[in-house]
């Protein structure tokens, strides 16, 4: 009983002491404990925003200073805008316009073509639609000059549309021929690129570095395949899987003949075949098939000129053959009836 009353003194001291008046308000014990650890937390918020205020107040002091000892420090630059062909095949790009089927076609061909780099599939979308949007009035100037089709209205509207059409796919074919031209350079260029290889090989180098020497070799004469060779051996230093960059080649020169001669290198890579005697055979048949399509260019060249032949060449002969012979009969038959 002791203990008990011991222990109960201090606490009633405590309860006694913490009950506090304010006017007519009355806070016991607890109430009191919480307005305290209030305040409290009160104050530690306002000291420590006080604090953050402080810091960066020091540190905009600390910039203007750092601005006024260097005037001539320019600002950072920001990012150009892109032009406005690229905003409006942006623009197009993302409607339903063009789906997504067709702009992976668009990059293909792009691609094929030579055109690598951001922001050409946006320049080859604007291009069509400016296309679309020039040949319609033209043909519309067209109709109301020399008055085609004056009285038929759906017949015009018609014809308005196909030249939308046709200014629409024209950028394509455009983008097309080039990709057929570089094809061609590419096809004349890469047996001498097989030769350059297989040099390469037989000298000790490896795949990769002796793609990378053929690509730095043939820069002069044949920039595609230098290009696309350069690609390729980017490709191998980066890329685990080496097949993967040389079925990527494959994939973008579009050569029927290359597939076998990627086919070659992957089985070299894979099995550790000898390179040199298969490049030489393929570089080898590389060049007999293009002696073929050139010998049946060749054939070809008679029949082709035939029509230029009778359109041209035969109304001169007989004109000249002919004259002088029109011209003795009538001077016979003068003479008969004088």
């Amino acid at each position: 009983m002791f203990a008990t009353s011991n222990f109960q003194a201090p606490v009633n001291i405590v309860q006694t002491n913490l009950v506090v008046g304010i006017g007519e308000l009355q806070f016991g014990p607890l109430d009191t404990f919480i307005l305290v650890l209030a305040v409290a937390a009160a104050s530690l918020s306002a000291l420590k925003l006080w604090r953050i205020g402080q810091y960066e107040d020091r540190e905009k002091r600390l910039f203007d200073a750092l601005r006024r000892a260097a005037p001539h420090r320019a600002d950072p630059p920001r990012a150009p805008r892109p032009p406005w062909y690229q905003r409006v095949g942006t623009m197009v790009a993302v409607t339903r316009v063009i789906g997504t089927a067709e702009q992976e076609k668009l990059l293909a061909d792009l691609v094929a073509a030579g055109v690598k780099g951001h922001g050409h599939l946006a320049a080859l979308i604007a291009g069509k639609v400016c296309g679309g949007a020039v040949f319609v009035p033209l043909c519309w100037l067209l109709l109301e000059w020399r008055q085609f089709f004056a009285g038929a209205t759906t017949l015009r509207l018609i014809l308005l549309a196909g030249a939308f059409f046709i200014g629409w796919r024209c950028p394509e074919m455009l983008l097309s021929r080039l990709g057929a031209r570089r094809r061609e350079r590419l096809e004349a260029g890469m047996p001498d690129a097989l030769d350059l290889l297989v040099i390469c090989t037989e000298a000790g180098l490896s795949l990769d570095h002796a793609i990378e020497q053929v690509s730095r070799v043939l820069r002069s004469s044949n920039r595609d395949v230098a290009e696309e060779f350069a690609a390729t051996a980017g490709e191998m230093h980066v890329s685990p899987v080496r097949g993967q960059a040389l079925e990527n080649l494959a994939q973008r020169v579009g050569l029927a003949s290359l597939r076998s001669i990627i086919a070659t290198l992957n089985q070299s890579v894979k099995f550790g075949t000898p390179l040199a005697e298969s490049l030489r055979v393929l570089a080898a048949e590389m060049r007999a098939d293009r002696l073929a399509r050139f010998e049946e260019r060749a054939a070809r060249l008679p029949v082709l000129l035939t029509l230029p032949l009778m359109a041209f060449v035969l109304p001169s002969l007989m004109i000249v053959i002919g004259t002088p012979l029109a011209l003795r009969i009538i001077d016979m038959l003068g003479k008969g009836l004088g």
